[in-house]
């Protein structure tokens, strides 16, 4: 299985597009360093990834907040707000709302307003 090498700009481009669509496939528009590396045997990815993403912070949001690093899809939000919210996550928030409890965000494990609000 050839790697990539990460100095290559066509190596970069194409990390940088599969990251792209993946994050764009999931409901949040985010993960976590962890779960980005169940993907580097799959997709030949860097094994230096998120310094590599941290060159494109035009497309990518990386926040250090918590015990992991969370990479979020810049398009994907508006501010601070996720901007097409599927109907589960909107289920979610109605859920929390109607429950009165803090919501406490599984992708990190931290309240999401202080995660949304690092993102603008």
């Amino acid at each position: 299985m050839r790697r990539f090498e990460s100095a290559d700009p066509k190596a970069r481009k194409r990390m940088v597009a599969v990251l792209h669509e993946l994050l764009s496939l999931t409901m949040e528009k985010r993960m976590t360093a962890a779960q980005l590396e169940a993907f580097h045997l799959d997709y030949r990815l860097p094994a230096r990834l998120l310094l590599c993403m941290i060159r494109h912070h035009g497309i990518f949001y990386i926040t250090n907040k918590g015990a992991k690093s969370t990479v979020f899809l810049k398009e994907g939000y508006d501010g601070s707000n996720l901007i097409d919210k599927c109907p589960l996550l909107v289920f979610w928030d109605k859920f929390v709302a109607l429950t009165g409890r803090r919501e406490i965000d599984s992708c990190i494990g931290m309240p999401s307003q202080i995660l949304h609000d690092s993102v603008t």
